[in-house]
């Protein structure tokens, strides 16, 4: 896997009152997005609404190599009472003494199987395929796709909890060909303020065949909602294995309406 997910549980069910928002409308879901975590939401967009989640700008470090991401958007619409569709447009990418320029973009379909509107658990399926529309330096060059399933629950104490299981068919970065990728993910959350909150989470990510890695992370922030429909971030991802990432620290900001 060649990045991180990013994704935020919707620690908004928590008793603790962490209502996302911009604009209160009487009957909206709260604002729940697949960022800044890598566990991703169970819960979809409202039936004709968008939603709009963006990565402002991330810098990761990894041993003496730097690379820089600026304006990764995930761009959603509610097209059924528990549907959702997604498109995540291509980041701009700069790698030191490296390529850079636009990644390659996602077509994803988040579908709620249950806790969409009422109950203290939800679950959902999210299949997405990935094409290569990047430039050749930052593309894989090849069709990549793969399927989530993310669920979420509420804890005592004010905490949310979320859980993910991913298998991605990720192409082979030596020769030609695909591999499976796996990723299993552990968050936890909390309101600090009305307006504030952060979470804690644990990533694991795994290869297979030839090109098999192990990768782990640990990921932290906070969340800042002034308004309902209206949550700022911003956070750090630390890798805990050889294979991972060092450090990346990242900001975003999403709403919907």
């Amino acid at each position: 896997m060649k990045f991180l997910r990013k994704g935020m549980m919707v620690l908004a069910v928590s008793s603790a009152g962490m209502q996302f928002g911009f604009g209160e409308v009487e009957g909206l879901r709260p604002l729940s997005t697949d960022r800044p975590d890598a566990t991703e939401s169970p819960y979809t967009v409202d039936r004709g609404y968008f939603q709009v989640e963006l990565e402002m700008a991330s810098a990761t470090f990894d041993g003496s190599g730097e690379s820089y991401g600026f304006l990764e958007a995930n761009l959603k619409y509610g097209v059924g009472t528990d549907t959702d569709i997604q498109f995540v447009l291509p980041v701009f990418g700069h790698t030191a003494d490296g390529p850079e320029g636009f990644g390659d973009m996602q077509l994803r379909l988040k579908h709620n199987l249950w806790g969409n509107d009422e109950g203290d658990t939800v679950l959902a399926i999210m299949p997405f395929v990935q094409v290569p529309t990047g430039n050749g330096g930052v593309s894989s060059g090849e069709v990549e796709g793969g399927i989530i399933v993310p669920f979420a629950m509420e804890g005592s104490g004010g905490w949310g909890y979320g859980f993910q299981v991913e298998v991605d068919l990720v192409a082979d970065e030596i020769g030609s060909g695909h591999h499976f990728s796996f990723l299993a993910s552990a968050a936890a959350g909390r309101g600090i303020t009305e307006t504030t909150g952060f979470f804690v989470e644990i990533v694991g990510i795994a290869g297979e065949g030839g090109e098999a890695t192990t990768e782990a992370y640990f990921n932290t922030g906070l969340t800042w909602t002034p308004e309902d429909l209206l949550q700022f971030d911003a956070g750090v991802r630390v890798g805990l294995t050889d294979d991972s990432e060092d450090i990346t620290p990242f900001a975003g900001v999403s709403v919907k309406f």
